[in-house]
C-alpha cells in the first residue's frame, strides 16, 4: 500500500469540496468529474465514499438531463450500498442526512418509473461542523464484495 502524503490528502479534500459545491449548484456531471479525479487516486473507505458520491451525482444527472428514472434508481441503489458502511461525519460530510435523502429519492425514482412525477431534487450534501478529511483503518468496509 502506498503511503499517504499531505499533498494527497489536500488534493482529495479540495476535490471533495469542489464536487460538493458543484453538486449543490445542480451541476451533477461536473461534480462527478471533480470526485472522479480523486477517486482514481484513493483507496479504502475514502475511495468508497467517492464512488458513492459519483454514483449519486450520476443518478441526479440521469434525472435532470436524461429524464431516465430506471438509470437514476439503479445508480441510487449503488450509491446507497457504497455509503452505508461509512459513519456520519466521515470526510467532513453529513452522510446520515445524505443517505436519508438518497433513500427518499430512490423511492421517488421508482415511483417515477411507475408514472408518478419526477423527484423534486437531489439529496442535500452538507458539510459537517468539523470538515476534515480523515482515513479510516483498512477493514471489511474498505473492500467491497
Amino acid at each position: 500500500m502506498a503511503a499517504l502524503s499531505i499533498t494527497h490528502l489536500d488534493t482529495t479534500a479540495a476535490a471533495l469540496e469542489r464536487g460538493r459545491e458543484l453538486y449543490a449548484a445542480g451541476k451533477f456531471f461536473d461534480a462527478h468529474q471533480a470526485w472522479e479525479a480523486a477517486w482514481r487516486q484513493e483507496i479504502g473507505p475514502m475511495r468508497r465514499l467517492l464512488q458513492g458520491l459519483i454514483q449519486a451525482a450520476g443518478a441526479y444527472h440521469k434525472m435532470a438531463e436524461h429524464r431516465h428514472p430506471l438509470g437514476m434508481a439503479r445508480l441510487l441503489d449503488l450509491a446507497i450500498e457504497q455509503l452505508d458502511p461509512l459513519p456520519d461525519g466521515f470526510a467532513g460530510l453529513q452522510l446520515a442526512r445524505f443517505r436519508e435523502g438518497l433513500a427518499e429519492s430512490r423511492m421517488e425514482a421508482y415511483a417515477w418509473l411507475a408514472g408518478a412525477p419526477a423527484p423534486a431534487g437531489p439529496a442535500p450534501l452538507g458539510a459537517a461542523v468539523t470538515a476534515r478529511v480523515h482515513h479510516l483503518p483498512e477493514g471489511p468496509a474498505s473492500h467491497p464484495a
